[in-house]
């Protein structure tokens, strides 16, 4: 129920207010006081929803009730009607106007319009209030966010900064920002940057979780994650800017720690690669000049002893262990070949990958052919392994999975790149970049993937089901 509290020493003019409010708006409780002091002590303590306050009075006046009325936070806010026998009067009107009054009236009062003036105060007391508690209602959230909030006017003048704000960029507390230029209190890595910002969002209306570097007042730097808006009016005129900050800075450690730990675990995946391939080198190295070189002693000596006319039983048995020692020594130079294949490190990438290829023909019976358009560039002995293990886990993953009669690779530098790729007209299949499709030993081709994310490399796959499939490896030249 609203409230209205009368200020005037007759108490005939009381009763008529009296009356005419609980006429007109009997839903209004109405309190009365014969002075001014007394108006005082009721307004703070009943706060009234309109003030109703005639000018003149003993001891102390209309006037220096409303002055005192509105310089108190308590009742500053409160709609006064003023009372006068002297509207007319142009100074009288000025000064009220001055001290805080709202509207006048002129005695003798007209009911009609007393009501219609307190329903008007009433109205704008009451959108006032709304509005008040719509700001404190927002005030508080944006004080409880743990983002910081900043409004800036289209002047660049600060129009609120919230505590999380002051607290972030480590400002003074007992300094007052507000009207302040933004610029000298938001520090952004370069002052451009807040400007460039603001005038994006003039044109698109809104920009949102721009991360960038931002320093406080002691010079410290952290990392932010910015979005900004426009605050319209009720004709989408733009009024302010509203500036929501989080701070990342953790979020962003985390990150930097999680890519130098996948940094050194690539580091670490390349030097256990070099030592598998040193330590194949070495195997290879025994088959064939141990067991290797013993065999083919064993196969000599064998047909020495053949050719020295022994019983016919004796070269039966001497032919099938020749046979047996023929065969052992094809399966260890094969063995070899596939553990660590001289041919790579004597002549190079692309003679290893023509034997590979000669390979599968005869041991599978699939067509092969190798296509190349560039002279192939010298590379690193690391990258020279890198690609041919790479090369041969997709062969052999076409071999198993695909069941193709024909296997085509294909190299070519272009735009500082070198591209190879592996083609098979085989089954095919559906392939979804983020699943792990093909594999082989445990590795499929997160494992490719990972191996040429290394050297900056990566690997395209397209694959149609019973066309077949086409694996790209793509490098960047300067990291051959």
């Amino acid at each position: 129920m609203n409230k209205i509290l009368a200020i005037d020493d007759n108490r005939d003019n009381l009763r008529l207010v009296k009356e005419t409010i609980k006429k007109h708006i009997p839903d209004c409780v109405v309190f009365v006081a014969e002075s001014g002091l007394e108006g005082i002590h009721s307004a703070k303590l009943e706060l009234p929803d309109t003030i109703l306050l005639d000018i003149m009075m003993p001891e102390m006046n209309g006037y220096e009730v409303c002055e005192i009325l509105k310089k108190d936070k308590i009742t500053s806010h409160i709609p006064v009607i003023f009372f006068s026998g002297y509207v007319k009067d142009p100074a009288g009107i000025i000064r009220g106007l001055d001290a805080g009054a709202d509207v006048f009236l002129e005695k003798p009062i007209d009911p009609a319009e007393l009501a219609a003036q307190i329903k008007v105060m009433l109205r704008i007391k009451k959108a006032e209030d709304n509005l008040k508690k719509e700001v404190q209602k927002y005030r508080v959230m944006t004080e409880t966010l743990q983002d910081a909030i900043i409004t800036i006017k289209l002047d660049e003048a600060i129009a609120y900064i919230s505590p999380v704000a002051i607290k972030l960029f480590k400002l003074d507390r007992k300094i007052e920002y507000l009207h302040k230029n933004a610029y000298q209190f938001i520090f952004f890595k370069k002052s451009t940057v807040l400007r460039q910002l603001l005038n994006e969002v003039l044109v698109l209306g809104r920009v949102k979780d721009i991360e960038m570097l931002l320093s406080k007042r002691d010079g410290s730097e952290f990392y932010a994650e910015v979005s900004a808006s426009l605050i319209n009016d009720e004709l989408n005129n733009p009024l302010e800017f509203i500036l929501v900050i989080k701070d990342i800075s953790n979020r962003k450690q985390t990150e930097i720690e999680i890519l130098n730990y996948q940094h050194n675990l690539k580091l670490l995946n390349s030097e256990i690669s070099l030592l598998e391939e040193k330590e194949r080198k070495r195997i290879a190295s025994y088959l064939h000049d141990g067991i290797g070189q013993t065999l083919s002693l064993t196969h000599i000596n064998l047909t020495s002893i053949n050719k020295q006319t022994p019983s016919t039983q004796v070269i039966e048995i001497i032919e099938n262990c020749s046979e047996l020692i023929n065969s052992a020594i094809a399966k260890t130079r094969s063995l070899t070949f596939d553990l660590s294949p001289p041919i790579l490190f004597e002549l190079g990438l692309i003679p290893a990958i023509k034997w590979k290829l000669n390979q599968i023909e005869e041991e599978h019976d699939v067509k092969t052919v190798f296509k190349f358009h560039n002279k192939f560039p010298v590379i690193k002995d690391a990258i020279r392994i890198l690609l041919y293990r790479i090369i041969s886990e997709l062969i052999s993953n076409a071999l198993k999975h695909a069941k193709p009669n024909k296997i085509e690779i294909t190299y070519r530098i272009n735009n500082a790149t070198l591209s190879i790729s592996v083609n098979d007209n085989g089954n095919g299949f559906d392939y979804k970049p983020k699943s792990n499709t093909i594999r082989q030993n445990g590795f499929g081709l997160f494992s490719i993937k990972e191996r040429l994310d290394y050297i900056e490399g990566s690997l395209k796959i397209s694959s149609k089901i019973k066309v077949g499939t086409t694996a790209t490896i793509i490098i960047p030249l300067k990291n051959l």
